[in-house]
């Protein structure tokens, strides 16, 4: 079930990041490029994905 957490996670981020990336080509008057939308909402969803547990804090008791 752990799993599913990660795919909802990478879900979203791809979804809000057509919608940011659409938004932000009008604001600055670009061509809008869903691939490169695609990509870089990837990435950042599989940063959010490993973060935690490259941030998690050592609970060793010494």
């Amino acid at each position: 079930m752990d799993n599913v957490k990660y795919l909802v996670v990478i879900f979203w981020t791809i979804i809000y990041g057509q919608v940011i990336g659409f938004i932000g080509s009008s604001l600055i008057s670009a061509s809008y490029s869903p691939i490169n939308a695609l990509i870089v909402s990837t990435i950042f969803g599989i940063i959010l994905c490993v973060l935690p547990s490259i941030l998690k804090p050592n609970t060793k008791k010494g």
